[in-house]
């Protein structure tokens, strides 16, 4: 089994490589894996200045279109150019734009198998590349934020309810709190305004990732419900969902991982069968 492995943002490959060790102790020694590093630069993720040297990076900054479809072409270059893999294990934003890019090829491309499997640790969740985008905009001398909803060209979502708001749908998970947090830096670097992308979410859509997937969330995770609704966009009968008591990190508990090392082992020999 070969392996395309993908950190989170703030932090690198090798830091990846480093958080993977106790789980792939647990994994069949024969197994490969691929750390690819993000190409945008990023402060480094909570406390991990303390434990790793840098450079900090991720693969994409802001959720906005042009900065998401850089992640997705970079890393679904290296699959076509590098690949094959037969799987992917990503961590927080790596594993948003791994299930990203899983479920916009098997939208626009049945046939295609980018991977047979994945793996998503922490995940946030993937974004829905063809849903439109929504404006955010502060005034700039008052505190009210505004949400526009720019329509997309294809007939698909065009009938999306114009009376949605914005400011607290499901499909805006995270985006809305985290414009909100940067406001004074925002401002004060004259932006006002940003058009970002709308993530899925399984109140609003069905089944959009069929292969086989294992998920890992902390149940002390600030994006925990992010990874439970990740499971819930993908198929019930292929996917395995593990907890562990920790928040935004990997496990370290020897039981949980050889647990996680099962449901892996378990995922793969679901692709005998697909």
């Amino acid at each position: 089994m070969r392996f395309l492995c993908l950190h989170g943002h703030g932090t690198n490959s090798q830091i990846l490589e480093s958080q993977l060790e106790p789980l792939r102790a647990h994994l069949p020694t024969d197994w490969e894996f691929d750390f690819l590093d993000g190409e945008m630069e990023a402060d480094p993720a909570t406390g991990i200045d303390q434990i790793f040297p840098g450079p900090y990076l991720c693969y994409h900054g802001e959720p906005v279109p042009g900065d998401v479809w850089n992640a997705y072409n970079l890393i679904l270059d290296v699959v076509r150019d590098e690949g094959p893999f037969d799987g992917v294990i990503a961590f927080s934003q790596g594993a948003a734009v791994a299930a990203t890019i899983i479920a916009h090829e098997a939208k626009i491309n049945p046939e295609a198998d980018v991977f047979r499997l994945a793996v998503f640790l922490s995940a946030t969740m993937p974004f829905d590349m063809e849903a439109g985008t929504l404006r955010l905009a502060y005034d700039g001398h008052v505190d009210t934020l505004e949400a526009k909803y720019q329509r997309p060209t294809n007939t698909e979502h065009s009938k999306m309810d114009e009376n949605v708001n914005w400011l607290e749908d499901c499909r805006t998970a995270g985006v809305i709190q985290e414009f909100k947090a940067r406001r004074e830096h925002l401002l004060s670097s004259g932006q006002q305004s940003m058009e970002v992308l709308l993530r899925y979410h399984p109140s609003i859509h069905d089944v959009k990732i069929g292969i086989p997937t294992v998920h890992v969330i902390g149940e002390k995770d600030n994006y925990a419900d992010h990874g439970r609704n990740l499971a819930g966009i993908c198929d019930p009968k292929v996917s395995r969902v593990v907890t562990h008591e920790g928040g935004h990190q990997l496990p370290r508990d020897a039981r949980i991982l050889a647990k996680t090392a099962e449901a892996i082992q378990w995922a793969v020999d679901r692709t005998l069968f697909l």
